[in-house]
């Protein structure tokens, strides 16, 4: 049976040898049609400049290398889905890199994947109480806000991003050094089951089985870099992963940005030689969209001057220092004086504002103490 182009390209994504770059030279040849890749000529696959003899008679002999039938009963036994760079859950800042995955696995929601408002958010597993309080405050900022929130799932500031995004009710990415049908660390498999069950996603490129080894975290670490329209390093020495995901971003042509800490803090050294090589000192979420989102931001910073304390609930009118807050701002404070607890998607209905613009304007009412968002998600006045 003829592949379709989606197994077509599980099957060349699984091809033991035939990684990202030798997928870029044979689509360089073939353009995007990989099923005829599968069944072209060995004299055609010899001539793809830097392929090579092996993986030519590899791709020729692809039924002797992948059980095409094995992985896709994988796929229904772990509810997952295979996402090709074609497909238009694809995401979209990940096609523009060098070297994109021929494909996605994927447990949990698709529809996370296509938003271009994502930060990866990264740092050391041996976080101190600092580095982890900040990666979760500003995790909790950023899908609050209506962003997503990308790491890598390991210990230390991956796993606090990741617990703070979901428990803002927002949309966390995960993306794995192994296949997705594993656990690793161990230790995170609740962890991996909640971002699974939520309105987030376990992401990997890899088939089902493939152990994490040396070879596939720096591959994990493109996909985070790559994902992402930017990279904030929370807490990092000056080698690991997190340096290697902030590289890729820069190389990427993406935001590299830093988290200061102490200067004789070990984790903090990383940070401050990424800041002194150019990249976006960062202390919070508004640092971050405002770089990344432009305008509609940039117009709310206004807020950052408003007076802490403007009153209560019994005395709203106290709130209505309206000449300092912008008109967006004033919108959302008029529906939430009567004491009601309303959502981001209710205030964006009730005020006929963008849903985004909507989320980045109580990230910063929050931030100035105006208004305070609940467990459930909703945001009642103070």
């Amino acid at each position: 049976m003829t592949p379709t182009p989606r197994q077509a390209a599980m099957i060349l994504n699984g091809l033991p040898g035939v990684g990202p770059v030798a997928c870029r030279r044979l689509r360089e040849i073939f353009g995007d049609d990989l099923v005829a890749v599968l069944f072209a000529e060995k004299k055609k696959l010899f001539g793809v400049p830097g392929l090579g003899k092996t993986l030519a008679e590899r791709i020729s002999a692809w039924r002797d290398f992948f059980d095409l039938e094995k992985e896709e009963r994988a796929l229904a036994a772990h509810d997952a889905k295979f996402i090709p760079f074609f497909d238009d859950a694809f995401p979209p800042l990940l096609k523009e890199i060098p070297d994109p995955p021929v494909g996605l696995y994927l447990r949990g929601n698709a529809d996370a994947l296509p938003s271009r408002e994502t930060v990866g958010l990264i740092g050391t597993r041996k976080a101190s109480l600092y580095g982890t309080t900040q990666a979760k405050k500003i995790s909790r900022e950023l899908a609050a806000a209506g962003w997503n929130v990308v790491s890598g799932g390991a210990r230390g500031i991956d796993t606090a991003a990741h617990e703070a995004a979901l428990e803002a009710g927002g949309r966390t990415l995960c993306v794995l050094g192994c296949g997705i049908d594993l656990v690793y660390p161990p230790d995170n498999a609740e962890l991996f089951k909640k971002i699974a069950q939520s309105s987030g996603a376990l992401l990997s490129e890899f088939p089902f089985g493939k152990k994490a080894d040396k070879r596939t975290f720096p591959q994990r670490n493109r996909i985070i870099a790559g994902i992402s329209a930017g990279t904030l390093v929370v807490e990092s020495d000056c080698s690991g992963g997190s340096i290697i995901t902030a590289h890729f971003a820069a190389d990427y042509g993406r935001t590299v940005f830093a988290l200061p800490g102490r200067v004789e803090q070990p984790g903090s050294r990383g940070c401050h030689k990424l800041i002194r090589e150019g990249a976006t000192l960062a202390t919070c979420a508004a640092d971050i969209i405002d770089d990344l989102s432009g305008t509609p931001v940039q117009q709310l910073l206004a807020l950052e001057n408003a007076p802490a304390e403007t009153g209560n609930r019994e005395n709203p009118p106290q709130h209505a220092e309206s000449e300092k807050l912008s008109a967006e701002a004033q919108k959302i404070l008029a529906h939430l004086q009567n004491g009601d607890a309303l959502t981001p998607d209710a205030l964006a209905e009730l005020t006929a504002l963008p849903f985004p613009l909507v989320s980045a304007t109580l990230l910063l009412l929050e931030l100035d103490r105006l208004v305070a968002r609940k467990t459930d998600g909703s945001y009642e006045i103070l």
